[in-house]
């Protein structure tokens, strides 16, 4: 499947995945996740997993895919 199939499925499923910032407040080893503050909220989302390309340090500004109640970080803005 490429990404080109991805996106068709997630077009017939109706399925409405967003983009925001956020900033990590804390890392975690076990599992390897990171919680993070979403933009515009003061609330932490804990035990968000993120690319293994990806090296998070706290305070970082990150990308993050939000689907529903699940998120997803990309990695940080440069």
């Amino acid at each position: 499947m490429d990404f080109v199939d991805i996106i068709k499925k997630i077009i017939d499923q109706n399925v409405r995945i967003s983009i925001c910032y956020g900033v990590v407040t804390a890392t975690n080893v076990s599992p390897n996740s990171v919680d993070i503050e979403l933009s515009g909220s003061s609330t932490s989302v804990t035990d968000v997993r993120y690319l293994a390309s990806y090296s998070p340090s706290v305070s970082d500004v990150v990308v993050c895919l939000v689907n529903k109640g699940d998120v997803l970080v990309l990695g940080d803005l440069a």
